[in-house]
């Protein structure tokens, strides 16, 4: 099994990583910026005020971007770096941990959006202050990947 196993060199897992993370991010935040602008319930008819959604945007992405996302660039960048091997699988830009917790968080989401009792203007923000996150680590990633040594 070992000789299929696909592999790529160690700098290169930066590279997928972050193209994975600015795919991920924009899918997500793709989704809170379609219900805003495309939804018929409109943000400025709606109950919820327009710089709401702005406000609760900003903070989810400062949320998740500084106490999370960076976190696990800066993690995985040092965990990829201290492997021995030259060549690692190409899938080994997460951990196993990292992979559980990207199901769950994609199952999450998929149920708040499956919920229909919950006014899409809510979950909107989230979902854009979240998608940015993601982008934005993305972007740390290819910085790491742009550095490497």
């Amino acid at each position: 099994m070992e000789l299929f196993t696909p592999r790529c060199k160690k700098r290169s897992l930066l590279l997928i990583a972050g193209l994975v993370w600015i795919f991920a991010g924009g899918m997500v935040s793709k989704l809170g910026f379609n219900v805003l602008f495309t939804s018929s319930i409109h943000p400025f008819t709606s109950s919820i005020h327009p710089f709401t959604s702005i406000m609760v945007a900003v903070v989810t992405f400062l949320i998740f971007f500084n106490f999370i996302f960076i976190k696990l660039v800066k993690k995985h960048k040092v965990r990829i770096s201290e492997k021995e091997q030259d060549k690692l699988c190409l899938f080994s830009f997460f951990d196993v941990k990292s992979y559980v917790i990207m199901i769950f968080m994609m199952g999450l989401g998929i149920t708040i959006r499956s919920i229909n009792s919950i006014n899409p203007l809510c979950w909107a923000a989230i979902y854009i202050g979240i998608g940015l996150a993601l982008l934005s680590a993305g972007v740390a990633f290819m910085v790491e990947w742009k550095n490497w040594n």
